[in-house]
């Protein structure tokens, strides 16, 4: 893994370390994948010097996009040990897209128009848009947008 690369939607359990990313890799999305028990429990009982995590970031932070993995060891990365709600997962996958960073930021806003494209062209093409009873100019934040959409009933 070096750059540009989507990890997503996997069971990763029973290994070293479930993924890890080594110093000046970016750019990747890791999100939606059950990474637990890396390594197995036997092995890090038996083995204490040697222990793995489910997510080993080694990378620059803030170089790679994390959103909606279901992990319980990290280093450089989060790891919810329950799943997060799907807003969550909306909003991380639409602030990486539309802004190219992660955690969402308040300074990063865009149109309605802008947010719409991006959730039907890269996320789910059968997602009804938001209409916002203007042109969809109106800039707002992705939080703004997801409670938006949650209002209007979509």
């Amino acid at each position: 893994m070096d750059a540009n690369n989507i990890i997503e939607d996997n069971t990763i359990v029973g290994n070293a370390n479930g993924i890890f990313m080594t110093s000046g890799v970016h750019g990747n999305i890791v999100r939606n994948n059950l990474i637990v028990g890396n390594p197995p429990v036997q092995v890090s009982v038996d083995h204490t010097s040697s222990s793995g995590f489910d997510i080993k970031n080694a990378a620059t932070a803030g170089t790679n996009t994390f959103g909606g993995n279901v992990c319980l060891t990290g280093v450089n990365a989060p790891c919810p040990a329950l799943a997060p709600p799907n807003n969550t997962l909306l909003i991380d996958e639409l602030q990486s897209l539309g802004c190219g960073s992660y955690p969402p930021t308040a300074s990063c806003k865009l149109t309605v128009n802008q947010w719409n494209y991006y959730l039907t062209m890269d996320i789910n093409p059968n997602a009804p848009v938001l209409d916002f009873g203007s042109d969809g100019s109106q800039l707002m934040t992705v939080q703004e947008y997801v409670q938006a959409r949650q209002d209007a009933g979509i």
